[in-house]
């Protein structure tokens, strides 16, 4: 058990998304480097599934093979009047998953330490002190804590509640849904979200794209109950519930940067502001840090934000459009015409965080929805 003062390469301050995958990617580099990763909760990675087109991520990063994940060849997304089959590849991984995979780096490698129910009282680029008092040192320590959606102003909010069921009988399609919006859309872009991790166990969500953060368990249920009944399922039992609210900023808070504290996941910017989607660019940071020596971390840190400025400013654009612009019910227009409209190579490029200033044309280019006139856009700023 280490003591109070122990140096360390890396300290990882928040046991979530961002500090599993800088483990990984730790190990797979440099197999000697010593890690600790503090959690101010009893249990790592919280009650999550996280989702993301399997070619966000590089086919060159090894380490991701670790963890263990749900994959799909495509999925549809529904709209009334308009469905869709696209032909990307996806992927799903889920907190267990997680925690099995750093059980097992835990088990094989001698050099990273886990210190759960620590609570951080003060943090810097070389040194963290606990409310216990104890102090650690690193040549790197990265601040992977989230951030409380009710603390951030500009943003809107994609907020969900789901539950995870085992069946009965066989769930009718082996494809994820992505989106079905044949529901109310009187909250903002509202959806079901689906992943059939086997034929008898089944992820179901309520999303919206709502201004407010505020969630109705209630109604998101009755809402599910609604929609196994019109896909003819009738014996389910709970296997678990999952909840979440994500901000989707529209100002430059949280955007990615490098600054002497390093900062991974959503305190650092990391993650997709258009979309929610965090698992890629979680995953480009832990590629980077964890690639690079500890003199030119900071240096390959502030290129790849460099690389992704353009890509989340106008995602913030976006964001500004649809929570500022368009009415809540008329939202659901956004993304239609996003699906209708755009062929797969745009899309993968949109989700990977990867696209151009003309595929950002393109998703700009048509009709607007209803009550976006350019008076509204101007008075906007």
């Amino acid at each position: 058990m280490s003591t109070s003062g122990t140096d360390y390469d890396y300290v990882l301050v928040g046991g979530g998304l961002q500090a599993g995958l800088l483990v990984m990617a730790i190990v797979h580099y440099q197999p000697a480097a010593n890690v600790l990763l503090l959690e101010k909760n009893d249990r790592l990675f919280g009650n999550h599934t996280w989702s993301f087109h399997l070619g966000d991520v590089s086919s060159e990063w090894s380490w991701l093979r670790m963890l263990p994940m749900h994959q799909w060849p495509a999925y549809t997304v529904h709209f009334p009047g308009f469905d869709r089959r696209v032909d990307l590849p996806y992927g799903s991984t889920s907190s267990r998953q997680f925690e099995s995979a750093i059980e097992q780096v835990v088990q094989q490698r001698g050099h990273l330490e886990i210190r759960k129910s620590e609570t951080v009282s003060e943090l810097g680029s070389s040194r963290v002190l606990t409310t216990g008092g104890e102090e650690f040192r690193g040549k790197n320590v990265i601040d992977c804590r989230g951030q409380a959606p009710s603390t951030i102003a500009g943003a809107g909010f994609q907020k969900f509640y789901g539950l995870e069921i085992e069946l009965d009988e066989d769930w009718p399609d082996r494809l994820p849904v992505l989106m079905d919006a044949n529901v109310d859309q009187s909250d903002g872009f509202r959806f079901l979200y689906v992943l059939p991790f086997t034929r008898r166990r089944v992820l179901v969500e309520d999303t919206r794209f709502s201004d407010s953060n505020s969630l109705l368990k209630a109604d998101s249920l009755e809402q599910i109950k609604a929609f196994l009944e019109r896909r003819s399922v009738s014996k389910w039992r709970v296997l678990r519930e999952e909840e979440g609210c994500l901000p989707m900023p529209f100002t430059s808070a949280f955007k990615p940067t490098a600054s002497d504290q390093l900062a991974g996941g959503f305190a650092g910017g990391w993650f997709h502001a258009a979309t929610g989607y965090s698992f890629p660019l979680a995953a480009r940071f832990a590629d980077v840090v964890a690639s690079a020596t500890p003199h030119s971390v900071h240096q390959r840190v502030l290129q790849l934000a460099k690389e992704n400025r353009f890509q989340s400013s106008f995602s913030r654009f976006l964001n500004r459009l649809l929570f500022r612009l368009v009415s809540p019910k008329r939202r659901s227009e956004v993304f239609r015409r996003f699906y209708n409209a755009l062929p797969n190579t745009t899309i993968e490029r949109f989700y990977a965080h990867t696209f151009t200033k003309t595929d950002a044309a393109r998703i700009l280019f048509g009709r607007p929805p209803r009550g976006l006139t350019p008076v509204r856009f101007l008075q906007s700023f």
